[in-house]
């Protein structure tokens, strides 16, 4: 695999089509009260780790130690509530946790992180995952006020698809992501 110089990895956990919809429409709403800019639909996704920059020489090892990892069975997950980081007061983006009772999707994390460290000469981390899917970002820090949690809790999905991405930023617009690598993940037992 073969990295572009200017290059901002992260791995991610892919939804459903039905998911992403849904939460796309819980962006919308949202930016339509708030003034925000909702994430298009194709972008959503559950961020495992984010590597950054990453040298070009790093591709190959770094490709085959992200498909090791992300190999497993799907991940069963539900919308949770509304958080607004890095707090209400101050908000740059809201997002809808993930309830996942099992705990799978941040062993699949710790996962990712534990193959990813040595490839890229980074301290072994365990920071701890915070499942959630970013529907909403502000240019600007801005205050919210209470976020209602969206309706649609009974949607349970399994997250059943993980990829190293690379994030291409554009000035004004949102990045476009460009899949690296990609790992179906094995149905559910």
């Amino acid at each position: 695999m073969r990295l572009r110089a200017a290059n901002r990895l992260f791995v991610a956990a892919d939804m459903p089509a039905a998911a992403r919809a849904w939460l796309a429409g819980v962006g919308a709403e949202l930016a339509a009260r708030t003034g925000g800019r909702a994430v298009p639909e194709a972008s959503l996704h559950v961020t495992l780790d984010f590597l950054g920059r990453v040298p070009a020489e790093a591709g190959p090892a770094l490709a085959e130690a992200v498909a090791a990892a992300l190999a497993g069975p799907s991940i069963r997950v539900a919308p949770g509530g509304l958080r607004a980081r890095p707090r209400a007061a101050r908000a740059r983006l809201v997002a809808v946790e993930l309830d996942d009772p099992e705990g799978a999707l941040a062993q699949r994390a710790r996962r990712v992180r534990a193959a990813v460290d040595p490839v890229l000469g980074r301290q072994a981390g365990d920071g701890a995952l915070w499942p959630h899917v970013t529907v909403m970002r502000l240019g600007r820090p801005a205050r919210l006020g209470p976020l209602e949690a969206p309706g649609g809790r009974e949607q349970v999905f399994d997250v059943s698809r993980g990829a190293l991405y690379d994030s291409h930023q554009s000035p004004g617009g949102p990045p476009r992501y460009r899949e690296l690598v990609a790992v179906e993940f094995s149905p559910s037992p």
